[in-house]
């Protein structure tokens, strides 16, 4: 088979084009994310830890991450000052992360910048299409994602 044959193979196959489209994905979310100095994982966290306190292993355990991703994640939102670690008073030996107000605006902005960069990114699709293609994502996604069994 020649090189142009084995290339057009591989760019056409679903799980290709898939894994592409996530690189452009990831890299229209991090330019997004970059006017308040955060990463894709950093507002992740940043997310869950908005919705609800936890402690640094709920955010691990919630989000996914390892447990030194955790720290250098949790270190920088403190630094930029969008979370901050208080005592657990249910049990002091623990903290809990708790997003300030800062961080609760970054949350609000970086949503709705989010909604509109994804808007823009979907924009060669139908509002159909649209809804399709977040239906057979979120069908592949569930089947695949241990946590959703």
């Amino acid at each position: 088979m020649s090189e142009r044959g084995a290339a057009e193979r591989i760019s056409t196959a679903t799980g290709y084009m898939l894994v592409r489209i996530g690189d452009f994905a990831r890299q229209r979310i991090e330019e997004e994310l970059a006017r308040w100095s955060i990463t894709g994982k950093e507002l992740r966290v940043l997310t869950y830890a908005h919705d609800a306190a936890r402690s640094q292993r709920d955010l691990t355990a919630v989000s996914r991450m390892d447990r030194t991703t955790m720290t250098v994640v949790i270190n920088k939102l403190e630094e930029l000052q969008y979370v901050r670690r208080v005592r657990n008073t249910a049990d002091r030996r623990k903290y809990l992360i708790t997003v300030t107000d800062e961080g609760a605006r970054v949350v609000a902005a970086a949503l709705a910048h989010m909604a509109e960069a994804e808007a823009a990114f979907l924009g060669p699709l139908t509002p159909i299409e649209r809804s399709l293609l977040n239906n057979m994502v979120a069908r592949l996604y569930a089947a695949h994602d241990p946590d959703c069994a």
